[in-house]
């Protein structure tokens, strides 16, 4: 790092460049490296909890693959384009809303998938109506089956659960397995489409029986030939699973060859798949035996293991007219989440799959994945005036079963008008093993990283935020970050500290705005001096702000203060991946801000979204990175589609090279007079021209400013 000066003494301590418009085009065309090797789908916004399914996204006769992710109901289409899987997020709109889980089926042998998915305590189906584009209309919100009961039952799926569907008992339509509401046992629900009309058009189901295969399933443990359902609730080691039904998830398809569903079965309470091999018939089922360490063959001894809950799922991954395995946890949070999507390639046939183990990775690998909920924000770290790229993250998944929380640098490696970004390192500064958590000795969860000038000497400073809602200083000399005070001001907003440094006020001092867990923001006046800052002062539900729509605790508010048209607005995530933006900030500082629905619906990219906000490419329009639940960012780029100008808070004044020896350049699009300083306040220039000539000046720093903007620059 060398040196840069974010916040200026003789000016209003923000930049604004002019921008137009909040409208935004999504840009997977930016480049990504890591480990040399460029990305190939680096914007796919990360992957975590998996569900994968099969579908024609573009109606070219050939499947397609999206991937639903649990961590933040985010669904990611790839198109298959000859043969090599590619992101289409331009098929994203086409599904419906999605919530806990979703499964592609064609129930009504159109040849066209159609959306089973989770509904209230249920299951709810979508026919897929294509004709010239993807597109679904809803068929049945709660399926039901018939019952003597005054209302009819609905068919009980949990929202953690997966469901079995598929032709169980080969008659041609689509039949449901699902776990009992209280565990244990499994429930058949045979479709009577072809029974009661003689094709598979419609979706009427008969509870056929309530212990399909006549197994029980205990804690990673079962009982066999448990026939009439008669086992009597039980204790398996030392918990009871009957009536504590936490979460399973099912595949029926035929491992074996003979015709008849088995079953493959993953866990809550474990890591490992296990297979049922069902003895039976297609129309009586009977499981005899449970392989524990599924798949595994003679050549390939590596059966799926994934921490933690597994789940199944049986596509065409390799492009190769075979169905494929793919492994995945079904858990949200505190589970692996940087090889999650475990490939077994089938060298077998559909009706007798040999699976082998592939990777760890598929489809996650491609993509910029850092675990678990991505905070990205803008730095130039060197001062060549490109923007770098700074990500924090909850945390990767440890075998200790505290997750690890580091911060990515990104290196700019690109040009003023073309971006590029290069991994560095996965944890900025070590923060990985300093004990920032001082109660508990141990390294911080949630690094949120802003920067700025705290203490001013004229060099950039970085504050990070953790999940114990604290602050940390680390002080800028020029050269690096050192730790200054864990707890910064002994600010606390309670849980999921985002922090920004910004002059609220307008008084020539940073202020602190820090969103939290809670989904309000905090506004932090700077009560000190320029070199002495106090923060002690707080406004809680700063401008009355509570983007917590659950009424829970929970709404991750993760603010960026940005200007338009001169005037103050605020930009934050939340957990439901909303991004709020308010106005009426400017002399109502202390009152209610106003929201504004003029973001549009593009950019919503999942659960605890996090925003960084730039010109990142020059053209004067706002462009934007969004980090989400999974670990993954998305790129926006401006968009001219209107006329509102848009006035971005940059953190820094534009100077660049800086160092520099010959020439320097400052954006001056509006030709205003620009007056550059020596250290002794005395005029050495004024100028209007963007880029300006420095050979004559003497060695040593600069003061330049531009309207009521400053910055500063070394002449080496």
């Amino acid at each position: 790092m060398k040196n840069k000066f974010l916040f200026i003494l003789l000016s209003l301590i923000f930049n604004t460049i002019s921008f137009s418009q909040i409208n935004f085009t999504r840009d997977t065309t930016v480049s990504v490296f890591e480990n040399s090797t460029q990305l190939k789908h680096a914007w796919n916004g990360g992957v975590n909890s998996a569900q994968f399914s099969e579908i024609d996204l573009d109606l070219d006769g050939t499947n397609d693959l999206i991937i639903f992710d649990r961590s933040g109901n985010r669904i990611s289409p790839y198109l298959n384009v000859n043969g090599n899987f590619v992101f289409s997020p331009e098929y994203r709109s086409s599904f419906p809303k999605i919530k806990s889980w979703i499964l592609l089926k064609d129930y009504n042998c159109d040849g066209k998938n159609d959306i089973f998915t989770y509904s209230t305590a249920g299951i709810a189906v979508y026919l897929n109506n294509s004709t010239t584009s993807l597109s679904f209309v809803l068929m049945d919100s709660l399926l039901t089956y018939p019952s003597s009961a005054p209302v009819d039952p609905n068919i009980y799926v949990s929202p953690v659960d997966l469901p079995a569907i598929s032709d169980i008992d080969n008659d041609g339509d689509l039949d449901i397995l699902t776990f009992d509401i209280n565990g244990g046992f499994v429930h058949y629900f045979k479709n009577m489409s072809m029974e009661n009309h003689y094709n598979c058009d419609y979706l009427e189901y008969a509870h056929n029986n309530g212990c399909w295969g006549n197994f029980y399933e205990g804690l990673n443990t079962y009982i066999l030939d448990c026939f009439n359902c008669l086992c009597p609730p039980i204790t398996i080691g030392s918990s009871s699973r009957y009536g504590k039904h936490a979460g399973s998830t099912l595949i029926a398809m035929d491992v074996d060859g003979d015709m008849d569903k088995d079953l493959i079965l993953g866990d809550v309470s474990y890591t490992n798949l296990n297979l049922l091999i069902n003895g039976g018939t297609p129309q009586s089922a009977h499981i005899i035996m449970v392989d524990t360490v599924f798949p595994q063959n003679i050549t390939n001894t590596i059966p799926a293991d994934i921490h933690i809950f597994p789940s199944a799922f049986y596509v065409d991954a390799t492009n190769d007219g075979t169905k494929d395995l793919i492994v995945t946890t079904n858990m949200q949070n505190n589970s692996e989440n940087k090889e999650s999507c475990w490939l077994y390639e089938n060298s077998g046939t559909n009706l007798n799959p040999d699976f082998n183990f592939i990777q760890k990775n598929f489809l996650q690998g491609s993509g910029v994945d850092l675990g678990e909920n991505a905070h990205p924000t803008f730095y130039d770290e060197d001062g060549d005036g490109l923007l770098d790229l700074f990500v924090g993250n909850y945390g990767y998944h440890s075998s200790t079963g505290t997750p690890i929380s580091k911060i990515a640098f990104y290196k700019n490696t690109g040009t003023i008008q073309n971006p590029e970004f290069t991994l560095q390192t996965d944890d900025f500064l070590d923060l990985s093993t300093i004990p920032l958590n001082t109660i508990l000795n141990r390294p911080a969860l949630n690094l949120h990283p802003a920067f700025g000038d705290l203490n001013g000497d004229l060099i950039d400073d970085l504050i990070i935020g953790d999940n114990n809602g604290k602050i940390h200083l680390f002080t800028g000399d020029g050269t690096t970050f050192n730790i200054n005070t864990p707890n910064f001001d002994s600010i606390d907003v309670g849980y999921f500290a985002s922090p920004q440094i910004i002059d609220v006020n307008r008084d020539g001092l940073n202020d602190l705005i820090i969103g939290s867990k809670s989904g309000k923001i905090s506004y932090f006046e700077n009560k000190g001096t320029l070199t002495n800052p106090d923060f002690s002062a707080e406004y809680i539900k700063w401008g009355g702000i509570d983007v917590d729509s659950l009424y829970i605790s929970n709404g991750f508010s993760s603010p960026k203060l940005i200007e338009i048209n001169g005037e103050y607005h605020l930009l934050t995530g939340s957990y439901t991946g909303k991004t709020y933006l308010y106005n009426n900030i400017d002399g109502n500082i202390n009152g209610i801000f106003s929201e504004l629905n003029t973001i549009n619906n593009t950019v919503w990219e999942g659960g605890k979204n996090s925003v960084a906000v730039s010109d990142i490419n020059n053209d004067s329009l706002m462009d934007i990175i969004i980090g989400n639940q999974s670990g993954g960012l998305a790129f926006f780029k401006g968009d001219t589609t209107t006329t509102t100008q848009i006035e971005e808070i940059r953190e820094y004044f534009n100077v660049y090279p800086n160092p520099s020896s010959h020439t320097i350049f400052v954006k001056n699009k509006k030709q205003e007079e620009i007056f550059i300083y020596n250290i002794l306040g005395e005029l050495v220039c004024d100028t209007k021209e963007e880029y300006i000539n420095i050979d004559g000046f003497p060695i040593g720093v600069y003061v330049i400013k531009k309207g009521n903007k400053t910055s500063q620059f070394i002449k080496e």
